[in-house]
């Protein structure tokens, strides 16, 4: 299911980005829209997550001074600028990258030339609070992991060029894990997952858990810069360029400043060139990975699946509602709740955590973490396919087993198990396909690692980062629908053998 939503949603972004090839010129003049709303109509803003501190702020004094309302929507650049591509409801941007306010330029979704710089971040490394003292780029390179936001993230590709600009990146390359933004990284090193961690200034100031060890030098890395512009298709057009004038006034930048950010001047820094974006994702990893980790989940998941299924088809017993109910919890919760549970049972700084770290077998940031994360959450549906399996078969041929003198165990291997074999295997194929196209829970215990973790899901979502990744996304949905499809199919040829199995002995 996750596999033919995360495609359809391709589709649809990727066709309205080709339509968007010949754009149509629309403007941003307050004379040209027939359709606008009244000046003190609410203003919709899609912004930056790194500004969900400041905006509101500054929304709150631009209102006390006779503003409209504000509305935001706070968000990764990357899925923001699809967004204001797509929707016709939003007046204004705020992004975190320059190369996505050009690409929306490019579409005529914001004026050519009149995205402004309103504020200005910088670059910091941070410790768990109770971390010991850490000074110099250097010292980063005997850590075994560093936290970044993801490769084509704003906060992602600054941080490569900084650790570039310093000399140490082929050194602690291979150590990096990827978090989905900033707030991600954030969280692992506040929880003591990833010793250390590479975010900006005022997200760390946010975070109680983390402390600054020190921060680059601005000539380490492109200035980390938050652009600013009105949408062309604003309803509002009045009201919004009210309050994107209010935030560049002295009045806003005084709030700025005090939310802990830089200020600029608009007018310096126009012409400055973005980040280069980091190279496309390995496909045949991401594809490799993401069937090793469907097939270890599938493997890890068939006893206990065929047990529980089997329990709750043949037993009463107290408590069953309550053991159905865990059982079939991951299929409810959000997969991103999922994962944090895990993370929260299984991570390094737990007992169980560090136990299995302890044997060798770490779980967050590896390849076992991303099965596990897989596994609990494609168990209902293993639990629910072989459930039916076993109710399907007629207990008067396990009672005539018994009558012969066949003990309870015999029984189920000779008689329950092989007729309810079919439908084990249509329940593995099912939970198969579900691993396939786990994200959620993957992303927050096992982290988006290049060649360790990245499944195609984690690959699809990386490419999105980026404008330019749109091609190498098509190879990835085609691969995970062609397998997602062939394993959907396994399950109806093995649910329907089961069935007119089950038919062919009770004809008989």
């Amino acid at each position: 299911m996750t596999g033919w939503v995360l495609a359809c949603g391709l589709v649809l972004l990727l066709r309205a980005d080709a339509a968007a090839g010949e754009p149509v010129r629309i403007g941003f003049e307050p004379t040209v829209s027939s359709t606008k709303a009244a000046p003190d109509s609410s203003l919709l803003v899609l912004a930056a997550s790194s500004l969900a501190e400041v905006l509101p702020r500054l929304a709150d004094a631009w209102r006390r001074r006779g503003g409209a309302e504000v509305r935001f929507s706070f968000d990764a650049t990357s899925r923001l600028a699809v967004q204001a591509l797509q929707s016709p409801s939003a007046d204004a941007f705020f992004a975190a990258d320059r190369e996505w306010m050009d690409w929306l330029e490019q579409r005529a979704v914001v004026r050519e030339g009149i995205a402004v710089a309103m504020a200005a971040n910088e670059l910091v490394v941070v410790v768990p609070a109770d971390a010991s003292p850490l000074a110099t780029p250097a010292e980063l390179t005997r850590f075994p992991r560093i936290a970044l936001a993801g490769e084509n993230v704003p906060a992602g590709r600054y941080a490569r060029a900084a650790l570039e600009a310093t000399g140490v990146w082929a050194e602690v390359a291979d150590r990096v894990v990827r978090g989905g933004s900033v707030r991600g990284a954030l969280e692992w090193v506040a929880r003591g997952e990833v010793p250390v961690g590479i975010v900006y200034r005022t997200d760390a100031a946010a975070e109680p858990g983390v402390r600054v060890a020190f921060a680059f030098e601005a000539t380490n890395h492109p200035p980390v810069l938050y652009w600013s512009a009105p949408l062309s298709a604003s309803r509002a057009p009045e009201s919004t360029d009210s309050f994107l004038r209010f935030v560049v006034s002295e009045q806003g930048r005084d709030i700025v400043a005090a939310s802990g950010f830089a200020l600029v001047e608009p007018s310096a820094v126009q012409a400055l060139p973005s980040v280069a974006v980091v190279q496309a994702p390995a496909v045949a990893s991401a594809i490799r990975l993401s069937l090793m980790v469907a097939l270890l989940a599938t493997i890890a998941g068939l006893v206990p699946a065929v047990g529980l299924g089997w329990l709750l088809a043949r037993r009463e017993f107290r408590g069953k509602a309550l053991l159905s109910t865990l059982v079939m919890a991951p299929l409810v919760m959000p997969p991103v709740v999922t994962g944090f549970l895990l993370l929260s049972v299984l991570g390094g700084g737990t007992p169980l955590g560090s136990r299995l770290a302890s044997l060798g077998l770490p779980v967050p940031f590896t390849i076992l973490g991303a099965a596990i994360a897989a596994f609990v959450v494609g168990l209902p549906l293993y639990v629910i396919t072989i459930r039916g399996a076993f109710e399907a078969v007629d207990p008067m041929y396990e009672e005539l087993s018994w009558t012969l003198g066949a003990p309870p165990r015999r029984t189920f291997f000779r008689v329950s198990l092989p007729l309810a074999l079919p439908g084990i295997a249509a329940g593995a194929m099912l939970a198969f396909a579900r691993a396939l196209g786990e994200f959620g829970a993957t992303v927050v215990l096992a982290g988006n690692v290049e060649g360790s973790t990245r499944t195609i899901a984690l690959a699809v979502y990386t490419l999105l980062e980026s404008p330019s990744g749109r091609s190498t996304i098509w190879v990835l949905v085609g691969a995970s629908v062609g397998i997602s499809l062939l394993a959907l199919l396994g399950f109806e040829a093995l649910s329907r053998r089961q069935k007119l199995r089950l038919e062919d002995r009770h004809g008989h």
